[in-house]
């Protein structure tokens, strides 16, 4: 099998941001720029959600590019094993520090050449990945490694094309991905299921307000992501999924993603729900508590439906009638 070496570099990007090139060399070649990013929805009791890349691959027509992880120069976070070693050739992001909208890059200017691709991200389980959170109910938070069980991230056929820049973002879904143990002191496990690979260039936001009389008084309040609109709002689904394959077992339609409100005492809350795909979707705000290995009814505050254009963020506000 033939490899292609090239390196990664990470940095903070704003969404969407495109890579100047020469008009000539796009129109003359068959290769494009290819930039890969990371971005979260967040999960609850979880104040650092920290995973440590090792590699990633694309694959095309059998041959491969191993994009090689060069050293993390902002120094942030750190992959270390047991002994509180830095594990050599892996890249530490704390994916909530990239939430909604904003993204974290962890490849850029990779050159291509135009065509149907896989790729495979490579999340060993000895590479250090882990969460800070509080697990005893004392006030602190600990550090509790995290596991992949396949210990990789696969993502079938996409699709780059000539011209421009390919901007990808892998786009995690934690409440959705991440199985959280009974037991004190288990690994969190990390399900590919909510992970998702978006093409910037065919994707946008959305953003929106929650007035604060819907706002829950005494727990949390979740905003759901549904594809389609004209939705059964009583076959709104839950997050439901099978805790070793991953596989959906709600009933009902499957939601794509979902985020917390963000709120303050006496104010309106606010949400983003970022690098969604284009396409008409369908919004529910609930109080309900939600666990995603358990079937629960959703109790929806209020239902609403939206646009989602290329680049742009559509604005969905829950506003109380």
């Amino acid at each position: 099998m033939n490899f292609k070496k090239t390196t990664l570099a990470i940095l903070l990007s704003a969404p969407f941001l495109l890579m100047g090139c020469d008009d000539d060399d796009n129109n003359s070649s068959n290769t494009t720029e290819f930039n890969l990013s990371v971005s979260d929805a967040p999960v609850d009791n979880a104040s650092e959600v920290v995973v440590c890349f090792s590699e990633i691959t694309l694959k095309k027509d059998g041959e491969e590019t191993l994009l090689e992880l060069t050293e993390d120069t902002v120094g942030l976070y750190e992959c270390v094993d047991a002994d509180k070693m830095p594990i050599p050739n892996t890249l530490a992001v704390n994916l909530l520090s990239a939430q909604g909208s904003q993204s974290i890059q962890i490849s850029e200017g990779i050159e291509i050449e135009v065509g149907d691709y896989a790729m495979r991200v490579a999340v060993p389980n000895d590479s250090g990945s882990y969460v800070m959170t509080d697990e005893n109910g004392d006030g602190l938070d600990e550090k509790v490694l995290v596991e992949v069980p396949s210990e990789e991230l696969k993502f079938s056929k996409f699709t780059v094309t000539q011209g421009g820049t390919a901007n990808f973002t892998l786009e995690f879904d934690l409440r959705k991905s991440m199985n959280i143990p009974s037991k004190e002191g288990a690994a969190w496990h990390l399900k590919p299921n909510g992970v998702r690979l978006i093409d910037n260039n065919e994707a946008g936001h959305i953003a929106g307000t929650v007035s604060e009389t819907l706002l829950c008084a005494d727990s949390a309040t979740f905003v759901y992501l549904y594809q389609g609109v004209e939705l059964n709002e009583a076959n709104l689904g839950d997050m439901n999924y099978h805790p070793e394959t991953g596989a959906y077992q709600g009933e009902g339609t499957e939601p794509l993603a979902s985020t917390e409100v963000m709120a303050e005492v006496q104010a309106d809350g606010s949400y983003e729900i970022g690098f969604v795909n284009t396409g008409d979707y369908t919004l529910g705000l609930t109080c309900s508590t939600d666990n995603a290995e358990t079937a629960e009814v959703l109790d929806f505050a209020q239902v609403i439906e939206t646009q989602v254009v290329e680049k742009q963020t559509a604005q969905a506000d829950f506003i109380a009638q």
